[in-house]
This record gives C-alpha cells, structure tokens and sequence, in this order.
C-alpha cells in the first residue's frame, strides 16, 4: 500500500481510501485525471482511513479538508479554499447518457 500520508479527517497516518471530488486541486498537475475524458491531472483528492471513510460515507459534510496536490507529499488545504469551478468526468466520452 503506497503512503497516502494523513487522513484528511482525523490527520491520522493510516490513510488507506482515496476521494476523487469535483473541485481543482491547489497543485496542477499533482491531482486526478483520465485519459478517456481528456482531463489533466488537476483533480482534487481526499485519503481517509478506514473508521473516516465510514464517517464520511454517513455524513459527506465531515470532509472539509482536501490534499493540495500528491497525497504523501503536497499536505492539506481547506476545500472551501480549493476553486469552486467544478472539475469532472464527461459522461458522454464514457459511454453513458446524460
């Protein structure tokens, strides 16, 4: 399991679940991305550990911080300090109706 570094709820170190969100990460380049949708790597992330990831699952609203960019490396920030233009998959190049 790759160092995900600290939940971005509780700030522990077991992080072992990765949230893909809508949001631009802080850090181009350094986020998520897909090739089918020809989305650069931009995308804001969260990493939970497996009692946040329960919490989230029950109450999104829990998650109020995000990575900046790389998990393990490029440290947290504020979502509501993230863009709020909205960054995401183009259902119609992945085949399904909109």
């Amino acid at each position: 399991m790759p160092d995900l570094g600290p939940c971005c709820i509780c700030g522990g170190g077991n992080a072992t679940s990765i949230i893909m969100l809508d949001f631009r990460c802080a850090v181009p380049g350094h986020g998520w991305g897909c090739v089918i949708c020809d989305l650069p790597p931009d995308g804001a992330s969260a990493v939970l550990c497996e009692p946040c990831t329960a919490t989230w699952q029950a109450d999104p609203s829990k998650l109020t911080v995000a990575c900046r960019g790389w998990p393990a490396i490029d440290g947290r920030i504020p979502i509501d300090e993230l863009s709020n233009e909205w960054f995401g998959h183009d259902a119609t190049k992945h085949g399904e109706e909109v």
